[in-house]
């Protein structure tokens, strides 16, 4: 999967290390859900924060 857009990786980086300490309050969590589910939700997150910020 290419993304079509550039993303700021420290952003991307900082976004995951949050995600990581949000985990362990969250326990819905721990549900299997496929890494391609994940990324693709990730980069929808980004994209919503993007619209927000523009």
């Amino acid at each position: 999967m290419m993304p079509k857009e550039k993303y700021n990786l420290a952003d991307m980086l900082r976004e995951i290390d949050n995600d990581i300490h949000e985990q362990t309050k969250d326990l819905s969590q721990e549900k299997n859900i496929p890494q391609k589910t994940i990324t693709e939700l990730m980069i929808a997150n980004l994209k919503q924060k993007r619209k927000k910020i523009t």
